[in-house]
């Protein structure tokens, strides 16, 4: 297109043009804010993941075949429909592959933390994304962590560890390190996208096929499908984790992969009220006390990073 450069529209999250991260420097706010829109729903649209798991009230293999058949056929659907004009690819390339392995990973050890501990010990524990993103950002593209970041740390550390500590009290330390294992993996992948500046929005979706089909051979010797009210984990699988995935992986072609991470943040916030309000599982003032740490630390953190993008752009 000539005669300037595209306009990044944040309300067309499955079409932008990946070339739109090469524009000049008067559309990187426009970019920004795009990333921010996006990976706010999606975290947002993420935290109703829980709930609807446990409504369903369905068996493990049951919820990862249902979920992640459906998410990845949803993916699929949509590349076909939406891809006209510039299709963005379902894996691109070696590295997408790679990528996308991670997202399959990560589905595994998200849904084992789903069984195995309380849901605000797991997305607790998730919102250490942020700080794992950052720490690999500077191991894999030579970034130095801020001093911000690396304040940050020893913060969010500490209220992991008031979070485990909460579930050694029975066998629920096996599903905080799922979790833990999950907020690494999903920050891997995030940093890999954005280092490869490529268009993997479909890439944490079309992941959910692989723990599906390990799924599928105990799906049938269990003698099918197994739930109370399969239809909350259709809409689940059908509707809120192919929009919430496809947005939040879209987010490193407009932010750095730590930014993305702060998405989860929502679900960290959002998902034990959930919970709370309609299970009255509530959280373990241990749990309590070392989310709310880890909440507050990663909240300004955010803060004083973006007002620190935000500076060079004001001066220039």
């Amino acid at each position: 297109m000539r005669g300037g450069a595209r306009k990044t529209d944040p309300f067309r999250i499955f079409m932008p043009h990946p070339s739109s991260l090469a524009g000049p420097k008067a559309d990187d706010a426009a970019r920004y804010a795009a990333g921010l829109s996006l990976i706010f729903f999606g975290g947002l649209v993420l935290s109703i993941d829980i709930p609807l798991i446990r409504l369903s009230e369905s068996g493990f293999a049951t919820v990862v075949f249902v979920r992640g058949a459906l998410s990845f056929l949803v993916a699929v659907l949509l590349w076909a429909l939406l891809g006209r004009g510039g299709r963005a690819p379902l894996i691109a390339g070696r590295l997408g592959l790679a990528v996308t392995g991670l997202y399959a990973l990560a589905t595994l050890t998200f849904l084992l933390a789903v069984f195995m501990t309380k849901a605000a010990n797991l997305v607790f524990i998730l919102a250490l994304n942020p700080m794992f993103a950052a720490l690999l950002s500077w191991a894999i593209a030579g970034e130095k962590p801020s001093r911000a970041t690396l304040l940050a740390i020893p913060a969010t550390l500490l209220g992991v560890f008031l979070i485990v500590g909460a579930g050694l009290d029975g066998s629920a330390w096996l599903g905080d390190l799922a979790a833990l294992m999950t907020a690494f993996l999903i920050a891997l992948a995030l940093t890999l996208a954005r280092r490869s500046r490529q268009d993997m929005r479909y890439a944490s979706a079309i992941a959910a096929i692989v723990p599906a089909l390990l799924a599928l051979p105990f799906v049938i010797a269990g003698g099918g499908l197994q739930s109370e009210a399969i239809g909350w984990l259709v809409i689940n699988g059908g509707i809120v984790m192919p929009l919430a995935l496809i947005c939040l992986a879209a987010g490193p072609m407009f932010v750095p992969s730590p930014v993305v991470s702060m998405g989860y943040l929502v679900e960290t916030v959002l998902a034990p009220v959930w919970m709370w309000m309609i299970f009255f599982e509530r959280p373990s003032a241990l749990s309590l006390t070392g989310g709310g740490l880890i909440i507050a630390t990663l909240l300004a953190h955010s803060l004083v990073e973006l007002r620190g993008r935000r500076a060079p752009q004001r001066a220039s």
